[in-house]
C-alpha cells in the first residue's frame, strides 16, 4: 500500500462489500478523528479477492480523502482515490470497482411485470444487494398503478432514506453509475416512480403527476423511503428534457416557491390586480424587468385573476401545472402587478386590517443602476465586493458556504502562443443575457477588475459551483454569441474557490479564485477548483 501520514485505524474486516451506512459511520468517525486514516477490508461474494478502503480527514479541515485497494499487504494495488464527502458517490465507485455493479451487461433487462424477492441478507444498510431468481408478479392494471405507488415493497437493489440522501445526490448518481431500472419513493402517504434508461429517467408519475412535473414534485420531498429496482423497464417515454435541465428548473422552482410562502402566499389568500386601466404596453414594460415568460401567458395570467378571490380559486380556473403557475405568480408580483392580502373569516381580528406599503420600484431600480456598468448591465467590481461581504457575514452566521467563480471570456487566435482578447461588447451582451436566464435569483454576476468576470454563489459549495459553471459553457456554447462569430476561437476560463472548504478568509478566497482562473488558461479542462490544484 501507498505511505499514509498520521495513525491508522484497521476495523473489523466485513462479511461483504459495505454498504452506504456503512460508509457513513466510517466517514463519521473519520470526521471525528481528524488525521487518522480509518481503513476497512471485505471480500466480496465471489470469495476470489480482497479490498481494503480507506479514508482519512485532514486536521486542516476540507473533504475526506477516501483511497481502495485489491489485494492485501505488499500485493495490494490502489484502483483510485477521491476526495469527497459524498456518500453516494463513493458507494457507487466501491460497487463498480468490486463488480457489484446494479446491472450486468450480459444479461437482458426485465421486463416491468418482474419483481424481486428478499434476499434475507439481514445487513443493517442503506442499501443492499438483490437476490436473483424473483418469483413472477402479475402486471399491474392502469386503476392499480396509484395504489401500488404506496405498497410494501420488495427488497431492491439500492434502499436507502431521504434524510440521508437529497434526492438530487441520489438522481444525479444514479445517472453516473448509468443504471437501468425502476425508482419508487414513498414520503408521508404520497409516493413516485422513477424508470431510467442508461442512468436517464425516461417515465415518472406520482400521484397526481405524471413526467417532468412529478420530478419537480419529488425534488421538494426531504423525507421518505426510496428503493431502486435494477433491470425493471416500461416502454412509456413522459421525459424528454435531460437531468441537469431537470434539476436546474426543478432548483428554481423551489426557489420561487419559497419567494411566495415567505411573501405570505396560501391558498386562502386573496389576490387583486393592483392597476385596474393598465394598458397592454404599460404591462409589456412592467413585466420586461422580471423572469423570461412568454408575454400572452402572462396576459393571459393577469387577465384571469378575479379581483378579491382566493388563490385557489384562480388555480382551479386556469388548471395549470406548479411548473408554470408558480413562475407566473411571482413574475407578477416580482413586478409589483398584485396585491396579496388574508381573508377575513366570521369572528373579527383584533388587529387593525393593513394596507399594503408602496414600495417605489423606480427608486429601488435607480440605486441598483448606479451600481452597474451602463454598458453591459453587470455589476462594477467595488460593488461587486460590497456584496461579496455581506454575504460573507451573512454565511458566518448561518454557517453556509459561498463559492466564487472568476473567470474569462475571450477570443483566442494564434496555435503556438494563442493570443486571448476581449469579446466584442455585442457578444458580452448576449453572454450576460444567456447566463442570467441560467443564475438562480440569488446569484450575482459583475466585471472582476478589467477584463474578466465574476459570478457570487451563496450557499453553494465548490461542487455545486462546478455544475453551474458546467451549464454555463454549455449555454454559451450551444449557438454563436454573434452571427458569423467563429465558436472554435472561443476561449474560457473558469476558477472556482469556496468558503469555508478553501479558507476562511476573504481576501485569501479571491486571490484562490484567481490561481484557480490562471491554471484553467493552461488546463485541458477550462474548468478549475482550487482545492484540486496539485
Amino acid at each position: 500500500m501507498l505511505k499514509k501520514t498520521g495513525t491508522t485505524k484497521s476495523l473489523p474486516r466485513l462479511p461483504s462489500t459495505p454498504g452506504l451506512a456503512d460508509i457513513h459511520a466510517y466517514l463519521q468517525r473519520a470526521l471525528e478523528h481528524r488525521g487518522t486514516t480509518i481503513e476497512i477490508c471485505w471480500t466480496p461474494m465471489d470469495g476470489l479477492s480482497e479490498y481494503s478502503l480507506s479514508i482519512e480527514c485532514s486536521p486542516r479541515g476540507g473533504d475526506a480523502e477516501w483511497r481502495m485497494y485489491a489485494g492485501s499487504g505488499s500485493r495490494s494495488q490502489l484502483l483510485w482515490n477521491y476526495v469527497s464527502c459524498d456518500v453516494l458517490l463513493v458507494y457507487n465507485l466501491v460497487c463498480s470497482s468490486c463488480g457489484d455493479g446494479f446491472n450486468s451487461v450480459s444479461t437482458p433487462a426485465e421486463p416491468i411485470s418482474d419483481t424481486w424477492r428478499e434476499s434475507g441478507s439481514g445487513q443493517d444498510t442503506y442499501y443492499r444487494l438483490e437476490a436473483l431468481n424473483a418469483p413472477k408478479q402479475e402486471p399491474l392494471t392502469p386503476t392499480q398503478e396509484n395504489a401500488a405507488l404506496l405498497m410494501p415493497k420488495p427488497t431492491s437493489a439500492l434502499t436507502g432514506d431521504l434524510a440521508h440522501v437529497q434526492m438530487p445526490t441520489l438522481l444525479q448518481s444514479i445517472l453516473m453509475a448509468q443504471m437501468n431500472g425502476r425508482l419508487k419513493i414513498v414520503s408521508n402517504n404520497r409516493g413516485a416512480e422513477v424508470y431510467f434508461k442508461d442512468g436517464i429517467p425516461v417515465h415518472s408519475f406520482t400521484n397526481d403527476t405524471v413526467g417532468e412535473e412529478s420530478i419537480f414534485e419529488i425534488l421538494t420531498w426531504k423525507e421518505g423511503d426510496f428503493s431502486f429496482e435494477a433491470k425493471v423497464t416500461t416502454d412509456a417515454r413522459t421525459i424528454r428534457q435531460n437531468l441537469d435541465s431537470l434539476l436546474l428548473q426543478g432548483m428554481q422552482l423551489i426557489d420561487n416557491a419559497t419567494y411566495l410562502r415567505n411573501s405570505g402566499l396560501r391558498p386562502e389568500t386573496l389576490v387583486s390586480r393592483k392597476y385596474q386601466n393598465l394598458s397592454e404596453k404599460e404591462f409589456e414594460s412592467m413585466v420586461a424587468s422580471g423572469a423570461p415568460i412568454p408575454m400572452t401567458f402572462q396576459k393571459k395570467f393577469y387577465r384571469s385573476i378575479d379581483d378579491g378571490k382566493p388563490v385557489q380559486h384562480l388555480l382551479e380556473k386556469l388548471r395549470l401545472p406548479r411548473s408554470q403557475w408558480i413562475p407566473l405568480m411571482c413574475n407578477m408580483m416580482r413586478c409589483d402587478l398584485i396585491t396579496l392580502s388574508q381573508g377575513t373569516g366570521a369572528a373579527k381580528s383584533v388587529r387593525p386590517a393593513l394596507e399594503p406599503k408602496s414600495i417605489d420600484k423606480r427608486a429601488i431600480q435607480n440605486v441598483m443602476m448606479s451600481l452597474r456598468r451602463p454598458e453591459t448591465g453587470l455589476f462594477t467590481y467595488p460593488a461587486f465586493l460590497y456584496f461579496l461581504e455581506q454575504e460573507y457575514f451573512r454565511g458566518y452566521r448561518s454557517a453556509s458556504p459561498i463559492s466564487v467563480v472568476v473567470f474569462q471570456m475571450r477570443m483566442a487566435s494564434g496555435n503556438l502562443d494563442p493570443v486571448r482578447e476581449p469579446l466584442p461588447l455585442a457578444a458580452v451582451s448576449e453572454a450576460v443575457r444567456r447566463i442570467s436566464r441560467v443564475k438562480r435569483h440569488v446569484d450575482m454576476m459583475a466585471h472582476y477588475e478589467t477584463f474578466d468576470y465574476a459570478l457570487l454563489l451563496p450557499n453553494t459549495k465548490t461542487s455545486g459551483a462546478a455544475v453551474f459553471a458546467n451549464r454555463i459553457m454549455k449555454t454559451l456554447t450551444a449557438s454563436p454569441l454573434l452571427p458569423g462569430m467563429d465558436m472554435d476561437k472561443l476561449s474560457f476560463a473558469f476558477g472556482i474557490a469556496s468558503i469555508p472548504e478553501d479558507f476562511l478568509d476573504l481576501s485569501l478566497l479571491l486571490s484562490a479564485a484567481e490561481v484557480a482562473k490562471n491554471a484553467a488558461m493552461n488546463s485541458p479542462s477550462p474548468i478549475v477548483l482550487y482545492k484540486d490544484i496539485k
